[in-house]
């Protein structure tokens, strides 16, 4: 008897606070002037349900997609699974020299950066190389040649979120523009392109200016035959700070051995030949290899800053596990849809086109989606590699800047860590609310409408959130 009045008294405390916090959610909806059918909510408390408003509802997820890749990626991986690119050759360095060609085979590293290149370049010094005879050829064959998905948005934009997937890939396939104000009013500004080598070619069209609070940069990337040719024109104010484009490449596998020429002469080792995509021939001697980061920080890499490039370059890793082919995308989606089998899923009852979220054919509810997170959060395995990866409301990644509080000591540390997706007029918020003496609870809040009510649903879901305490 004395189980059963604690049980009763528990469901009771449990409706009084769903009760409770539907009237509060309920009333901020209605502050911000939405309307309900924009919208897909869901809180759940220990597998009970507390909050639901169209739940069910089919809707364009935008980047909380990467809550399901993620998942599957940290579940089909054993956690010390690393990428490995490699610089291979027919024939041994001999006195310095080696004869015939030198071949990068990329492994699909999706954290193949500037450091885990001068890694590589730095290892292969040490067998004393100084002159390839032959040329710098780039195997990319672990992926197949769809350099970009079939299954993102259709046009495509020389922005960083858009940029190509390959086996050889180097610093996300994408070029940092550092611009700062020239020396006088009138001079150019000062434009360096980062990393750099012959890959890319620049056109200055900046004007420094002497007033104050002037910026109208921009930066736009032209594709010249083999290489990319980066166009920046805009003002700046003679006193204006820093400032920084991002801006894809064309094509990522002459990219990457075109730096690696460059890191190769930085250290004193000479090409004759030229850079070429080619396989690397048969039974090579592998003369240099630089591994991968771990798989959960690169995994934290693709949630943290909602990396498309990392979340597509992982699915096609996916694919080329299971088989000795090329991988292709449709492989890797097919991998994570086995993940989504087996947590109970009916592949009728959604649709995963794209594994980053940059598309509108993507579809599903939040119901779903918490379904996901409440099976991350119960399998210790990958929970807290998973956790870890979200960004920190006020803190990190892309809520950095959001839900911040002072944090003058460790009681006002943000308790909510959680995934963002945004696309015009589709905005996402999924994850956790920690709740200080009681366990977290595992909400997702969906926006699907016009592009103005979405740059509202931000704030929206920020007043939300407050109440989950």
């Amino acid at each position: 008897m004395k189980f059963l009045s604690i049980f009763l008294l528990l469901t009771s405390m449990s409706s009084s606070y769903a009760d409770s916090l539907n009237n509060q959610l309920k009333a901020i909806i209605k502050k911000h002037h939405f309307n309900e059918n924009s919208l897909g909510l869901y809180i759940e408390d220990e597998g009970k349900e507390v909050f639901n408003l169209n739940a069910s509802k089919m809707m364009v997820p935008a980047s909380l997609t990467k809550i399901v890749t993620g998942a599957a990626v940290l579940n089909s991986f054993p956690m010390n699974k690393k990428f490995e690119t490699k610089l291979m050759a027919k024939n041994i360095v001999k006195d310095g020299i080696l004869l015939g060609d030198l071949c990068l085979k990329g492994g699909g590293d999706p954290s193949f950066v500037s450091e885990k290149m001068w890694y590589l370049v730095n290892e292969l010094k040490r067998t004393e190389l100084t002159l390839i005879e032959g040329d710098l050829t780039v195997d990319a064959t672990r992926f197949d040649e769809e350099l970009f998905d079939s299954g993102r948005e259709s046009v495509r934009v020389d922005r960083a979120f858009d940029a190509p997937i390959s086996a050889a890939s180097f610093n996300w396939n994408s070029t940092n523009i550092f611009i700062r104000p020239g020396a006088i009013a009138g001079s150019p500004a000062k434009v360096w392109l980062d990393p750099q080598s012959d890959y890319l070619e620049l056109e200055n069209n900046t004007k420094t200016v002497s007033r104050s609070g002037v910026k109208t940069l921009e930066a736009r990337r032209v594709k010249l035959g083999d290489h990319d040719k980066i166009i920046v024109s805009g003002t700046i104010s003679f006193d204006g700070p820093e400032a920084v484009i991002y801006k894809s490449v064309s094509n990522p596998n002459l990219w990457i051995g075109m730096h690696l020429k460059e890191f190769l002469k930085q250290r004193g080792i000479s090409l004759k030949g030229k850079v070429k995509v080619a396989a690397c021939v048969p039974n090579a001697n592998t003369l240099a290899v630089s591994q991968s980061k771990n798989l959960n920080e690169i995994t934290t890499d693709m949630l943290k800053f909602s990396n498309n490039f990392v979340a597509e370059m992982l699915a096609k890793n996916l694919a080329a596990e299971n088989s000795t082919a090329p991988a292709r995308m449709k492989d890797g989606i097919e991998e994570i849809k086995k993940y989504m089998d087996s947590l109970g899923f009916e592949r009728k009852d959604y649709i995963l086109e794209n594994v980053s979220g940059l598309t509108r054919d993507n579809r599903f509810s939040a119901k779903q989606l918490a379904l996901v997170l409440n099976t991350v959060k119960n399998d210790f395995l990958i929970f807290p590699e998973f956790v870890s990866g979200l960004p920190i409301a006020g803190v990190d990644g892309t809520l950095k800047n959001r839900m911040k509080t002072k944090m003058v000591d460790k009681t006002e540390q943000s308790l909510v860590r959680a995934k963002t997706g945004y696309l015009d007029g589709v905005v996402g918020l999924a994850g956790f609310a920690g709740r200080k003496n009681n366990s977290p609870l595992t909400f997702v809040f969906m926006f699907n409408g016009d592009y103005q009510q979405g740059m509202a649903a931000r704030p929206l879901f920020d007043d939300l959130i407050k109440q989950l305490k």
